[in-house]
């Protein structure tokens, strides 16, 4: 089965790259400096490759970045996912987009379920959150296409290419830092990048189509989250202090809860995803000299 990627020198592109080689259904075809936008351009390579599966992972997924600069992110997120869902559908191929639970508005106490939580676009947080809204929405307007659209959770993963919370928080400890603030009063559900990609593969191998969510267990708060990573780590002497949402800069705001369950997937019997500590734990053990020795930059 061939399946291309767009974008697949960031993180998720990046495990795939690691997991391809393991599973001989699939003949992978990146696209690493491929322009998304460029519409021309997008529907001849689709022609050319003419691949069975195309997994669009090109985004631009700084929250903060895209709250700065909304036309660039809708360029990137809205408009060249609908260049791609119509190149996908004019070849046949099953277009693969994957979301983000952040397009879920957070008001709620219980986790959200795809199968019965209706997305209100008034109530989505955020222009990035937006954004992926609006680029599964053009993914399921485009007429006779196959697609398979998952909301991933808060991905963590990379080892040396890891830019994301996991690095930060390292990061600051090997700047010497002792005391780190971490808001307490929001609530995430940490992702291992490699859970996320064999589940996927799984799914594509199975035939799944229409949305998904795809997250790790459990459920933790950046406080939380961040004491686990020191814990496993074997950190000691640092100490992670909470704080509120409204004590953090940030230039986006965030949904107070994020949390989901992978209602389609246990329907199906296709939910594979871990616990998000015992993949925290395996992630910071496999790469622990990557992570680190190698410069880690802090944002």
């Amino acid at each position: 089965m061939k399946i291309l990627l767009t974008g697949c020198a960031g993180m998720v592109g990046t495990e795939f790259t690691r997991q391809f080689p393991k599973d001989p259904a699939f003949e992978y075809l990146p696209l690493p400096e491929f322009d998304v936008t460029q519409k021309d351009n997008v529907r001849e390579i689709f022609r050319t490759l003419r691949p069975a599966v195309v997994v669009h992972l090109a985004a631009i997924t700084d929250v903060d970045g895209c709250e700065k600069n909304p036309a660039d992110c809708l360029k990137v997120n809205v408009e060249a996912t609908r260049t791609v869902a119509n190149a996908s559908q004019a070849i046949g191929a099953l277009m693969v987009y994957p979301s983000t639970f952040y397009i879920y508005p957070g008001e709620k106490d219980s986790p959200y379920d795809e199968r019965y939580d209706a997305i209100d676009p008034k109530k989505i947080v955020g222009v990035y959150s937006r954004s992926k809204w609006e680029g599964e929405e053009a993914v399921r307007s485009v007429k006779d296409l196959k697609h398979l659209i998952v909301r991933f959770g808060a991905l963590f993963g990379g080892g040396s290419r890891d830019k994301k919370f996991v690095a930060k928080v390292i990061g600051l400890v090997k700047s010497g830092q002792k005391t780190i603030q971490m808001v307490n009063d929001r609530v995430i559900q940490p992702t291992y990048v490699k859970d996320t990609v064999l589940n996927l593969m799984a799914v594509i191998r199975q035939g799944g189509a229409g949305t998904f969510n795809m997250v790790g267990k459990g459920q933790a708060t950046y406080f939380e989250y961040a004491r686990a990573i020191l814990e496993f780590s074997g950190v000691h002497g640092v100490e992670v202090v909470p704080i509120a949402s409204q004590d953090f800069k940030e230039n986006a705001p965030r949904p107070k809860n994020l949390t989901a369950v992978n209602g389609r997937l246990a329907e199906l019997g296709w939910d594979r995803m871990r616990d998000w500590k015992v993949a925290l734990k395996e992630y910071l053990e496999d790469y622990k000299e990557e992570l680190w020795n190698e410069k880690v930059r802090v944002n």
